[in-house]
This record gives C-alpha cells, sequence and structure tokens, in this order.
C-alpha cells in the first residue's frame, strides 16, 4: 500500500517553480530515538505552488524508520518529519501553510524544516527532542566510505608503502569507477588497472594537514574524468578550504570567464588510497608547457643562443625560498622571488636574461610619472588586468605573492602574460572593502604600484564592464550546480576528516555568496555598472565599424558563437541573428536610430 501511494504522489508530481532542493531517488531515514514519535511521516512541499505531500514512513525497528522515493523529485521548498493525523496524499496547499496546520491548527508534533539535501542511505537525526530541533543526516553504521555519487579513484602504492616525501615518487596501480555516473569514463579496473607514481606536493597544505594533497605521474598519458589527455596530475586536498571547497572551483571560473589564455580544469571525485577512504579530493591540471596547457614553445635547458633565451618562460612569482629561482629586490623594497619552471635549468644566458627581464619590467614600473607606460613593453596589460580581476573578485590577498604564474612566448617581441592561475587558498579570510594591494596580509609584487597607470585602470574597466554584462548574474547559478554534484561527497568527507571545515556544506556555500557578493558590490561601487549599449557586439563600450566587421564574421561563420555573443549580436532583439540586426547597425552608427 505504502509503494503505491508513493507511486500515486509522484506521478502527480508537475513542474514546480525552481527552488533549492531536490529529494533523491532511493532509501532514506529517520532516528526516531530522541521524538519518539508514534508514528513518523515525511512532510515535503513547494515554497508558492500549492503541492505539498505526506507519506508514511516505515518502521524498521530500533527507532529507526525508512522511506523509498522511486523517482527524484525536484523543486522542492522544504521538509519536515512529523507525527500528524494527516492522512497519507497530496495537498493543495503550499509547504508553509502546511506545516503550520499541522503545528498549529491540529497541534502536532514537527521537527524543524529543513533545507539541507538529502543523502540517500544516511540518517536524520534531530540534536534533542525538542519538537523544533534542527538536525543533521549521518551515514548508517561506523564504516566511512564514498558516497557513490562522484567517481571513485582507487590508488594501491606498490606493497601499500606509505606517501611520505615530496621529492621522491612511489610506483603505484590505478583505476577509476565511474560509479554508474553519465559522461565519465572508467580508467581501468581492480583486476586491470593502470600503472603511475605519486608523491606528496604542497607547501603548507603538506605539512599542516592530515589530509594531503599530491602529485601524480601516469605511465600513459589519459583523458582523466573528461579531461584533456595527459600524463600530469594533481589531487589537491583543499582541506583549508572552509567555504565549500569554493574558492578555487569559483577562482577557475571567473579566469574561464574572464577569457586568461588557459584555466587548469579540475574534477570532484572521491580517492581510496590502498584500502582506506581518504575522502573528497579535485583532479586537476598541473601547471606545464604543454599544447593543451600553457601552449609556448618549450624552451631546453641551458641554451645559449639570443633567440632561444628569450623564450618560452614558465615562472611564478614565489613566497618561498627555492634552488633554481632568480632573486631580486622590488622597487618598494621588498624581496621577490621569481622560481623558473620551464627551463628547469639555466645557463648564464638564459640566468642573465630571465633576470633582466624581471629588473627591466620593475623598473618602469616604479617610475615616478604615472602616463609613462613603458611597463607595457614588458607586460601585456589586457591578460594583466584580467588575471587581477579573478583575483580582486576573490578578495585573495596572497595573489601577487605566491603561486603567482607568468609566461612569455619566444620573441623579442613578445610579452609578460600573468596566468595561469592556481590557489585561492588565502581569499575572503579578511573584510571585503578594499583592494587586495591595500594594506595586504602578504606582499603583493607590482600589482600595488602598477594600479596607479591611469591607462592600466582603464584596461581594468573594459574588462570589468564585460564580465559585468555577461557573467556575474551567473555566478550564483554556477555555485549551485557546483554544490549539488558535490554535496552528498562532501558529507563522507566531513566525516572521515571531522577537524577540517565542510560539515555544514550549504551555510559554506551561503557564507562564500556572501563576501563574493559583498566584494563586488564595493567594487561596483568603485567603478560602476555598465549599462549595455545597443549594437556594441564587442562590448568596447561603443558602437563603431569594429562592431559591422564582427557581426559580419559571424553571419559568415568566422567567429564561434556562444550564447553570450549571440546575445549582443543579436541587435534587434527578435531572436536570431539575420541581415536585420546589421541593417539596425548601419542605421544606429548613421544616427538614424
Amino acid at each position: 500500500m505504502r509503494n503505491t501511494l508513493i507511486a500515486f504522489f509522484l506521478l502527480t508530481l508537475s513542474a514546480f517553480t525552481a527552488q533549492a532542493l531536490n529529494i533523491p531517488k532511493g532509501t532514506f531515514y529517520f532516528n526516531n530515538s530522541l521524538t519518539k514519535y508514534s508514528i513518523v511521516k515525511f512532510v515535503f512541499g513547494s515554497y508558492s505552488n500549492p503541492e505539498s505531500y505526506v507519506m508514511t514512513m516505515t518502521n524498521e525497528g530500533d527507532n529507526l524508520w525508512s522511506i523509498t522515493i522511486p523517482e527524484t523529485v525536484t523543486g522542492m521548498y522544504r521538509y519536515s518529519f512529523a507525527e500528524t493525523s494527516l492522512a497519507d496524499g497530496r495537498y493543495n496547499e503550499t509547504f508553509p501553510s502546511l506545516k503550520d496546520r499541522i503545528s498549529h491548527t491540529l497541534g502536532e508534533k514537527r521537527t524543524a524544516t529543513s533545507e539541507l539535501s538529502i543523502p540517500v542511505g544516511w540518517v536524520f537525526t534531530p540534536t534533542s527532542g525538542d519538537n523544533w530541533a534542527q538536525g543533521s543526516w549521518k551515514p548508517r553504521g561506523e564504516a566511512t566510505s564514498y558516497s557513490r555519487t562522484l567517481p571513485v579513484m582507487f590508488i594501491n602504492t606498490d606493497g601499500a608503502v606509505p606517501i611520505t616525501s615530496k621529492e621522491d615518487y612511489v610506483y603505484a596501480e590505478y583505476y577509476i569507477d565511474n560509479m554508474g555516473i553519465d559522461g565519465i569514463a572508467n580508467v581501468g579496473s581492480k583486476d586491470a588497472p593502470e600503472l603511475m607514481q605519486i608523491r606528496g606536493r604542497g607547501n603548507y597544505t603538506w605539512t599542516a594537514f592530515d589530509k594531503k594533497p599530491y602529485r601524480l605521474k601516469l605511465d600513459n598519458k589519459m583523458p582523466l574524468l573528461g579531461m584533456k589527455r595527459s600524463k600530469h596530475w594533481a589531487l589537491l586536498a583543499h582541506a583549508d578550504d572552509n567555504l565549500g571547497f569554493l574558492r578555487n572551483t569559483v577562482g577557475f571560473e571567473l579566469s574561464r570567464r574572464l577569457g586568461l589564455a588557459w584555466t587548469p580544469s579540475q574534477q570532484p571525485v572521491e580517492v581510496v588510497l590502498n584500502g582506506d577512504y581518504i575522502g573528497l579530493y579535485f583532479l586537476t591540471e598541473t601547471i606545464r608547457v604543454e599544447p593543451d596547457r600553457v601552449n609556448i614553445t618549450e624552451q631546453a635547458n641551458y641554451a645559449t643562443s639570443p633567440f632561444a633565451v628569450s623564450g618560452g618562460w614558465l615562472v611564478e612569482i614565489d613566497n618561498y625560498q627555492e634552488e633554481e629561482q632568480i632573486r631580486t629586490i622590488e622597487g618598494n623594497g621588498q624581496s621577490l622571488w621569481a622560481t623558473y619552471k620551464s627551463p628547469e635549468h639555466l645557463s648564464d644566458e638564459q640566468r642573465t636574461y630571465l633576470t633582466g627581464l624581471i629588473n627591466s619590467s620593475n623598473a618602469a614600473i616604479y617610475v615616478a610619472d604615472k602616463t609613462n607606460n613603458g611597463w607595457e613593453n614588458y607586460i601585456d596589460p589586457d591578460e594583466l588586468a584580467r588575471y587581477y580581476l579573478v583575483q580582486e573578485l576573490l578578495d585573495d590577498t596572497e595573489s601577487f605573492h605566491g603561486s603567482c604564474f607568468f609566461h612569455k612566448e619566444n620573441g623579442s617581441d613578445t610579452k609578460i602574460m600573468f596566468g595561469p592561475v592556481w590557489d585561492f587558498g588565502n581569499a575572503f579570510h579578511r573584510g571585503t572593502d578594499r583592494f587586495i594591494y591595500d594594506r595586504p596580509a602578504f606582499t603583493q609584487t607590482w600589482i600595488g604600484e602598477i594600479a596607479k597607470f591611469p591607462h592600466f585602470q582603464e584596461v581594468v574597466k573594459k574588462h570589468w564592464d564585460r564580465f559585468e554584462l555577461l557573467h556575474y548574474t551567473e555566478m550564483d547559478s554556477f555555485i549551485d550546480s557546483f554544490i549539488d554534484k558535490i554535496y552528498q561527497a562532501t558529507m563522507s568527507d566531513a566525516v572521515r576528516w571531522p577537524q577540517y571545515g565542510n560539515a555544514d556544506i550549504l551555510n559554506d556555500r551561503n557564507t562564500f555568496k556572501s563576501y563574493f557578493h559583498n566584494k563586488h558590490s564595493w567594487l561596483a561601487n568603485q567603478w560602476g555598472v555598465p549599462e549595455k549599449v545597443t549594437g556594441d557586439v564587442n562590448l568596447d563600450g561603443e558602437v563603431t565599424a569594429a562592431d559591422i566587421t564582427l557581426l559580419y564574421d559571424i553571419l559568415l561563420g568566422n567567429v564561434a558563437l556562444d550564447d553570450n555573443l549571440a546575445t549582443l549580436a543579436d541587435v534587434t532583439e527578435d531572436g536570431e541573428i539575420t541581415a536585420a540586426d546589421v541593417t539596425m547597425l548601419y542605421d544606429i552608427l548613421l544616427g538614424n536610430y
């Protein structure tokens, strides 16, 4: 009878107004040891639509009650567990109305309502016997294991030896089980694993946390979790990210949206190492010179010719002293340490070239006359502006202090290009009401001085306006989708690592959003919020012949069209891009519109 009722209720579900909560397919449980209800019913529904449901749970004994949902229910508002005389079924009233009827009209018992996502197989446990008690979801039993909602990477080192070094690799086998997730391919199997080497990585994250990050070197190039084929990967633990694992995730997404030359891809994955579940990780493309990563000429070690030593270079502005480093003093008296990543070993000619490039850039930045833009002969202002905006939006006070990469292509006429982005571990660790170079917690190489150049501020404003018009309003939905994807895995991770900070992932998400929107609002007060100019297809702030050229290229198929560009190119706003848009654009240019 119960299953028949559930099937009936679910068949009657229609398209709901989008809300925060999905109720997943599967069985979940309620711990009745504190409430001692004589019968437990699951009550849920919509906020504004008249769509609410009551379902009786099954008494499994030992104060455990269960319910099985045969198909995922989407668009719900909240849910509650109740001892109520209301019959099972669909109610033509909103959830707030129904739960108030239970508590106030009928005077019956009900737990506080919740918007926590429901993990299949877990138990909702009230924190006290109070009728309004909040509760939390906990895995059944004592064993800690992966959630089965993300792919799982199984790694077994030779002889199950522990990984204790950042320098020395150990040999290992691995395979990835996609856990039935569409679009993700299995890699190897338990019976036929792939080969790799693994070692520790990181500085502070390696020494300060039990949940360790790792560097992987596969025997064969593989396109892991849908990312591009490579041998070189990182498993990032983000044990220091107490904001819903969103710091790096949003930083990488901002980099992509702002159009930096290359942004590392990452995918969440749960990891089992030598039979031990070690939590939620992020399999991430490492920063290295490769055609699908930092796509520059790979310069040979110990090169000597003037043309060869001009590039390519991959360099990190570092906050640790390393052997392979150029050390100098910034124009403000602060130390500047530049660790060269590629090439790895330098001839005297290479060392002289890189030292000269850094010192010449430094001297051009620290000039008294800020109308003298000579520094732009060495550093590309557009790429720096994009890189800077990512850091500023996340208030990353370590952004130009460590893990700050730049690269340069071969040739005398090429410039320093800031990026790729990497580590956002120090994002949102202070107030959001000042620029990152204003009283920073760490030294910020060059950026505070470069920000004094009016032309650089113009370039920043151009990219800010583009971000405002095209991307800012999309960030909340990106964040919500990401949290939905990792939600159940974060709870498994929190059980495995209770000393680290994401046990309440929805609260952590909301805290991150508040920081992000507060910083955005403060920046909007500094730089303004642009208005869309009809016909400004290339978003340079005005309508010119360049917009006609771009529109023609779009019509001819010479320019790849994404949703944002399609909106800009649809000058007539009739839902399609045709010759009528060109005609209207001409009329705008001629002053006829």
